[in-house]
C-alpha cells in the first residue's frame, strides 16, 4: 500500500509540473515571446535575444534547470529556430584608453588621443566627446579606432582636465563604450634671465630620486644625471627611467673615489665600470683632477670628455633653497645638484 502511494505521489508531481510549464507558455499568448523557466538571477541581454519556446521545449528546459540548479548565463538562440545555448555570455563592449597625454605633467601644448579596441561609429563619438574645463579645438580621426583632439591654443598650466566619451562600436552595434579620463598639465617653467643646465650627481634614496624626477617633470625640465655605477646596480630601474623621461645619463665612476690617488689602471677601471648610456661626458668625483692631465687623458682614451660645473650649490651641505635659486639666477650655466641634497627639491620647486 505504501509503495502504491509513493508511485501515485510521484505521478501527481509530474502532472503538476507539466501543467505549470504549459500554463506559463500559454500565458504569453499566441505570437508572443515566451521566456519560460528562467531561473532567478538569469540575465536577459535584449528583447532580440529571446526565443519562442514550445511547451515541449519549455518542459525540457525546466527539467534541466531543476537538475542543474540556478545559472547566470545569458539566454540566447544558437541559431534561427535552433536550441537554446545556456553557456554563451554577452559580447563585450569596446574598450577605450587615453593614449595621450600622460595622466600627470602633460605639456600645455599636448593633444588628446583616444584609442578604441574596435572600429567605432564616428558620429556617436563626436557627439559625446567632452573636455572640462572646456577648450576649443578640432576633433579628427587618425584611423577607424583612433580619434585625436587638437586644442586651438595651449592649455592652462597646472590644471586638471576631465575627458568623457561615449561611443557605439561597428562590430557590436548595440554595445556602447564609456570612457572617463583625467590628466594634469605641467607647472609653469622657471623664469630665469640667464640660460642654465641642471645636473645631478651620485645617488640617493629611491624616494628622493623619484621626487626630483617628479618635480622636473612638473616644471617641464630636463637635466643631466651623473649616477655612480653602484647607484645603477642598487636601482636597476634608474637608468631606464631617466632615459624614458628624456634626461641624459653620463659617467661618474663606479664607486666615487678620489681619482688622483689611484693608479692609472684603477682610474680606467672606475670609468669603465661607470654608467655608459650613450653620453660621452665624464664628471670626476669631487671635481678632482691632477695637474698633469693624467685623468683627463685616461678618460679621453675611453671616449669621454670632462664636464665640471659653473654653479656649485653645495646642496649636500644644507644650502637653503632661496640661496641656491639666487646663485642660479645670478650666474646660470651648468648647475651642480646632488640626488641626495638636503633642500634640492625645495630649490627646484621655487626656481
Amino acid at each position: 500500500m505504501a509503495g502504491t502511494w509513493r508511485v501515485q505521489a510521484h505521478a501527481l508531481r509530474l502532472v503538476v509540473l507539466a501543467v505549470g510549464v504549459f500554463g506559463l507558455s500559454e500565458a504569453g499568448g499566441a505570437g508572443t515571446d515566451a521566456v519560460a523557466a528562467v531561473p532567478p538571477g538569469a540575465h536577459l541581454v535584449s528583447a532580440s535575444d529571446r526565443v519562442t519556446a514550445s511547451p515541449e521545449m519549455a518542459l525540457g528546459v525546466h527539467l534541466r534547470l531543476l537538475r542543474a540548479g540556478p545559472q547566470r548565463h545569458s539566454l540566447r538562440p544558437e541559431g534561427a529556430g535552433g536550441p537554446m545555448d545556456w553557456g554563451r555570455r554577452p559580447d563585450p563592449a569596446p574598450d577605450v584608453v587615453l593614449a595621450a597625454p600622460v595622466p600627470a605633467h602633460a605639456p600645455v601644448g599636448t593633444e588628446i588621443r583616444l584609442s578604441f579596441s574596435e572600429p567605432m561609429e564616428p558620429g556617436s563619438v563626436e557627439r559625446s566627446f567632452r573636455v572640462a574645463p572646456a577648450i576649443d579645438g578640432r576633433l579628427q580621426w587618425a584611423d577607424a579606432t583612433t580619434v585625436v583632439f587638437r586644442p586651438s591654443a595651449p592649455l592652462a598650466f597646472h590644471t586638471t582636465y576631465q575627458v568623457n566619451v561615449v561611443g557605439m562600436g561597428t562590430v557590436h552595434a548595440q554595445l556602447a563604450t564609456v570612457g572617463r579620463f583625467a590628466f594634469t598639465t605641467a607647472g609653469r617653467p622657471p623664469s630665469v634671465a640667464v640660460p642654465f643646465t641642471l645636473t645631478f650627481d651620485d645617488c640617493g634614496t629611491e624616494t628622493a630620486i623619484r621626487t626630483i624626477l617628479d618635480v622636473l617633470a612638473d616644471r617641464g625640465l630636463h637635466a643631466i644625471f651623473f649616477p655612480t655605477g653602484q647607484c645603477r646596480d642598487q636601482y636597476p630601474w634608474l637608468i631606464p627611467t631617466l632615459l624614458a623621461a628624456g634626461h641624459q645619463v653620463c659617467n661618474h665612476t663606479y664607486s666615487h673615489p678620489v681619482l688622483p690617488r689611484l693608479s692609472s689602471a684603477a682610474v680606467a677601471s672606475e670609468i669603465q665600470r661607470g654608467v655608459s648610456a650613450g653620453c660621452n661626458l665624464f664628471r670626476p668625483p669631487y671635481g678632482a683632477l691632477d695637474k698633469g692631465g693624467r685623468i683627463a687623458g685616461i678618460a679621453a682614451s675611453l671616449g669621454y670628455r670632462i664636464q665640471l660645473w659653473d654653479v656649485d650649490t653645495r646642496d649636500w651641505a644644507g644650502t637653503p633653497a632661496d640661496v641656491m635659486d639666487a646663485m642660479i639666477r645670478a650666474r646660470g650655466g651648468v648647475v651642480l645638484f646632488h640626488m641626495h641634497g638636503v633642500h634640492t627639491v625645495e630649490a627646484l620647486r621655487a626656481l
